[in-house]
């Protein structure tokens, strides 16, 4: 299993990972590219090609960040992390600086999911904040969520395990770890 950081030149592998089997088994979302947080005007495009060329316009200038995870070649899972101020939408909730990282979401194909991947990418997410020096990784998981498609956020039982506590910003439970 290898995990990278997600830059511009590795659109084409994030795109196959998207358009052909990140959804395989919840075709809903199919289209989504991880654009929820960079823009809620973009909501009613969900699967239009519209929200594609924005996705590819994040991706090519770097604003799109974050982990994907290989297997034989292929990506099988994908973490979107930036620096909380890239998300617009989050700007209502505190501490919206460059020092903060925000995970908004796991993404692990179907026939990956069980093996560790997530953990994996954490643990490279905890790995770079640190070098980075970041000051506090934050993640918004739904601590009820019933299905694998409900902890798109990350399963609360995988934060709580690498060290993150619940706390509320305003009216939002987030799992925050400070380093």
């Amino acid at each position: 299993m290898l995990i990278r950081e997600m830059k511009p030149e590795l659109a084409e592998d994030w795109f196959d990972f998207f358009d052909a089997r990140a959804f395989a088994d919840h075709e809903d979302w199919k289209g989504c590219y991880c654009t929820h947080f960079f823009s809620p005007r973009l909501a009613e495009y969900r699967g239009s090609r519209r929200r594609r060329d924005y996705a590819a316009w994040l991706v090519e200038r770097g604003i799109m960040r974050g982990y994907l995870s290989y297997d034989q070649g292929k990506v099988v899972g994908w973490c979107n992390v930036n620096h909380k101020a890239a998300f617009p939408r989050m700007s209502g909730l505190a501490t919206n600086e460059e020092r903060v990282v925000a995970i908004t979401c796991f993404l692990i194909q179907k026939e990956h999911r069980g093996q560790g991947i997530a953990q994996k990418i954490l643990d490279r997410i905890i790995e770079d904040a640190k070098k980075r020096k970041r000051k506090i990784i934050e993640a918004y998981p739904r601590p009820r969520a019933s299905s694998d498609f409900g902890n798109y956020h990350g399963p609360l039982a995988l934060y709580e395990k690498n060290g993150f506590r619940l706390e509320l910003l305003g009216e939002t439970q987030v799992a925050r770890r400070y380093l």
